[in-house]
């Protein structure tokens, strides 16, 4: 192991990784993530006929982050095409990261990684309530539109356009696609982020089950809490929701921004 130096001096630890080593083995927990230097690798997501390659990253790429940002399981298969030289990011480092987010620039980004692993059809963690936290005197983070919606009341219909998310204070709504109910949120849950964050049209039909109290939150309030996020993680928000709108495997991040986010 050698070391790479920081624009602001602390080194950075770096691995030499042969070709065809396995950096990342699909449904395996995660304790790092990696963040490409030179070489390249191919990103492999298991199915019943085989593994299918879904794109090759390089350069200035991180892989193996979603798990240590959800806690969940690895996503995907990614191995060593040529030899690589890579920073090793540990949990602990994307812990600090996160725990730099104001609560709903972290919110969000849970919201994201969920969906993405949902496109692809594969199991997360059960999500934490997150609303509680998102309130606060700071600007960017006070959702200051509250409403109480009665009962039965349609917050936005399958194939509508997105255009706020609605934090729950109280009460309770039910999630239905095609007619098939796929939930029930309460207190602490928002609901209708991703068709606002991703330009696409709303996935699903939400109606209130009773009274409800809700928070509307306004696409630029996502965006200034995504400005808030450390370089590294909003670098990773932006991508996450491109790769959301347009359906691309969009991995790569900048390495320079990874850096200068380091704890």
């Amino acid at each position: 192991m050698e070391a790479a130096m920081t624009s602001s001096g602390p080194e950075i630890p770096t691995r030499h990784i042969p070709a065809d080593t396995l950096l990342v083995r699909q449904g395996e927990a995660g304790d790092c993530a990696w963040l490409i230097q030179s070489g390249e690798l191919e990103v492999l997501l298991d199915g019943p006929d085989g593994p299918r390659r879904l794109g090759t990253v390089g350069a200035n790429a991180i892989v193996g982050e979603m798990a240590l940002l959800d806690d969940g399981l690895r996503s995907a298969t990614v191995r060593a095409l040529t030899p690589v030289e890579a920073v090793v990011l540990s949990r602990d480092t994307f812990r600090a990261l996160r725990g730099r987010c104001p609560p709903l620039a972290a919110y969000l980004l849970e919201s994201l990684v969920a969906a993405i692993r949902r496109s692809y059809g594969l199991p997360q963690p059960e999500r934490q309530d997150g609303g509680a936290g998102i309130r606060s005197t700071d600007s960017f983070a006070t959702v200051t539109d509250r409403r109480l919606f009665r009962l039965g009341h349609s917050f936005f219909r399958q194939g509508d356009a997105g255009t706020a998310a609605y934090l729950i204070q109280s009460g309770s709504v039910s999630v239905r696609r095609d007619g098939a109910e796929l939930g029930v949120l309460g207190p602490g849950r928002i609901f209708g982020e991703l068709a606002l964050l991703a330009n696409r049209p709303r996935a699903a039909t939400v109606v209130a089950l009773e009274p409800t109290v809700c928070e509307i939150i306004r696409k630029d309030q996502f965006a200034k809490a995504i400005e808030t996020m450390p370089p590294i993680l909003r670098s990773l928000t932006r991508i996450y929701i491109e790769q959301l709108s347009g359906g691309r495997l969009l991995l790569p991040s900048s390495s320079e921004s990874a850096r200068q986010a380091l704890p």
